[in-house]
């Protein structure tokens, strides 16, 4: 049996390229071949799935999936490996936002976005899951980028579990506490909110932190924005994210850099009304579903206000995340998927 094997710099139990190793896993699972997950460093949360990268041994036909969002040694010496290879590139995150934060993982970023062009070189099939992440890519090499958005399969969403506490609308940001993230910019709209639309108003961010000292820095944030009702839950199981979804009257998210955003798509499935900033992959994978904001927080809780309280407004941006979640349509893209594993062992 051939085998396809995935590798990763590190995994986790909640992050979207940890999720699509699963999701792939699944389909390829599906489709007859072996394999097994790697990964350089693996989350306590993790190790159900995972196993170290430094166990990877793959027969000479095998295929070797490298998911590429930051170097490591580990990827360097698949990089070495004679097997046929697929890269994906989920984006790499600019080092500028990380040195003061986190200079090790800084570094990473750095070194991967110089190596991204050998790793092109080196992979049969290239692809990119947004095509803002294939521009990127067209700029390592020259051509033969393949778009292969991410395998969105809406039943992970289904099980629910304990809704968030309280009363008042509820604001969700989802996604990692990192700083590109620009929790900074999301307590400062949220308290303008607040402050001038909805005092009763919640606001929870769901996502693990990039280490206990950003964690704390965010909590200082929150507090001198003035907003209340304001909780940092860190990273949660996929039914209590689905039942804060399903009680959300808005999403928001003010990231400067995202490679896909896929909030973005729970939020259309759960017919959430988003508020975004126009950064990255945003406005590609949002393709008019999403009302944009510049970041100013009186210009963004003037959305959010609207995005909560306008009934008509809500009902058009329910369809056209509706229509916009079709593009992504799990069996469509699991045919992109299939094909593109085929001709990488072709």
């Amino acid at each position: 049996m051939t085998a396809v094997h995935q590798v990763v710099t590190g995994a986790g139990p909640y992050d979207a390229v940890s999720e699509q190793m699963r999701a792939w896993r699944r389909l390829l699972s599906e489709a007859g071949y072996g394999g097994a997950d790697f990964a350089g460093q693996i989350d306590t949360g993790a190790r159900d799935h995972f196993q170290l990268l430094e166990r990877l041994d793959p027969e000479p036909n095998d295929l070797v999936v490298i998911r590429y969002s930051a170097w490591s040694p580990g990827l360097g010496r698949v990089l070495g490996l004679p097997q046929r290879k697929l890269l994906v590139y989920h984006n790499i995150t600019p080092p500028g936002y990380l040195w003061n934060h986190s200079p090790g993982l800084a570094v990473q970023c750095a070194v991967g976005r110089m190596q991204l062009p050998a790793f092109a070189r080196a992979a049969r099939v290239v692809t990119a899951d947004s095509h803002f992440n294939a521009e990127e890519m067209r700029g390592a090499i020259d051509d033969g980028v393949r778009v292969v958005p991410v395998l969105f399969d809406p039943a992970r969403l289904a099980e629910r579990g304990t809704p968030p506490e309280g009363d008042g609308p509820l604001v969700l940001v989802v996604g990692r506490l990192v700083p590109n993230k620009r929790h900074d910019r999301v307590f400062a709209a949220f308290a303008a909110y607040q402050r001038e639309c909805e005092p009763s108003a919640r606001l929870l961010c769901v996502g693990t932190a990039l280490n206990p000292r950003y964690w704390q820095l965010m909590r200082s944030l929150a507090e001198a924005s003035g907003a209340h009702n304001v909780t940092l839950a860190g990273g949660l199981p996929q039914d209590r994210v689905n039942a804060a979804y399903a009680e959300a009257s808005v999403l928001l998210t003010l990231s400067e850099h995202e490679g896909f955003c896929v909030p973005l798509l729970e939020a259309f499935h759960f017919g959430v009304p988003v508020v975004a900033a126009p950064a990255g992959a945003v406005p590609g994978v949002s393709a008019g579903a999403a009302l944009f904001t510049d970041g100013d927080p009186a210009v963004t809780a003037e959305l959010l206000d609207r995005a909560v309280r306008d009934s008509q407004l809500r009902d058009e941006l329910r369809e056209r995340g509706r229509g916009r979640l079709a593009d992504f349509a799990y069996d469509r893209t699991a045919v992109a998927v299939r094909d593109a594993v085929a001709t990488a062992l072709a």
